[in-house]
């Protein structure tokens, strides 16, 4: 990817290992749950693209054991653990080819970020095997009624600041805040069957889930979002209210979006 479009993120910073474990914490239980229901079984060859940690690749290599295998891609595949059914490829999934036999890819936050993105949907769609399900989960940041409980009206200003802050900078990079809504539409429209969205949001209170991942890309991205209006000060007490337990945040809308690929007739 370009200096100027593509992920938000750097896995190569010293804050990464949090916020990719923040985000573990966060997210893995829907995944699984949804990848259960859709039909992960042993035996299955399992794409994910944008692994992160790996914590969802370590699951995966476990549901797909003892024959199946998960191949595990990522820019920066510094954080994903090795296993005995898991091949790490470094790569960027807009230029990447996959192996047309999958019975499951998974793009988890990866594809708001993409301006190519329903490009990139076809071809993930393509390394399906007949049957196979293409999952793509990313979240609702034109959602913002987040917060729940506040411990002051300076609290809540700091944090919806932080957010304009945050989105005018993944939009300056050519992500798509809104893209999640149009999944099943995207989906539908290059012949996937059985296509269906879930979607969820939880509180978490200061100190822990949605809150330690605020804060933790309040430290990762300081000085873009320095350079969008917010103050070092600012940040610094933001990230004090981000641990206070008075405050209450739900998570963005999470929209997991499964799409199948038919069989022969």
């Amino acid at each position: 990817m370009t200096a100027t479009t593509g992920y938000m993120f750097d896995n190569a910073t010293d804050e990464a290992a949090n916020q990719l474990r923040f985000l573990g914490e966060i997210l893995d239980s829907g995944t699984r749950r949804i990848l259960t229901d859709a039909g992960l079984q042993p035996g299955w060859n399992v794409t994910d693209i944008g692994a992160g940690a790996g914590t969802l690749t370590t699951w995966l290599s476990d549901q797909v054991a003892p024959d199946g295998h998960v191949t595990a891609v990522d820019l920066d595949p510094r954080h994903i653990p090795a296993g005995p059914n898991v091949t790490v490829r470094t790569g960027d999934v807009r230029t990447l080819a996959l192996d047309g036999s999958q019975q499951a890819v998974v793009a988890r936050l990866v594809l708001m970020h993409l301006p190519e993105r329903e490009q990139v949907l076809a071809q993930l769609a393509q390394a399906l095997a007949p049957g196979g399900v293409v999952v793509v989960a990313d979240w609702d940041c034109t959602w913002r009624d987040m917060v729940r409980r506040s411990p002051s009206p300076r609290a809540t200003e700091l944090f919806e600041r932080f957010q304009d802050a945050l989105m005018s900078f993944g939009e300056s990079r050519g992500a798509d805040m809104g893209w999640a809504k149009r999944a099943p539409e995207a989906m539908m429209s290059i012949g996937l069957a059985d296509v269906e969205s879930h979607i969820e949001s939880r509180s978490w209170r200061g100190g822990t889930g949605i809150c330690l991942l605020h804060r933790s890309n309040s430290i990762q991205r300081e000085s873009e979002l320095l350079g969008v209006g917010m103050s070092r000060e600012e940040l610094a007490e933001l990230r004090q209210v981000l641990m206070d337990p008075d405050l209450v945040l739900s998570g963005y809308l999470m929209h997991t979006t499964v799409g199948r690929r038919p069989s022969p007739a």
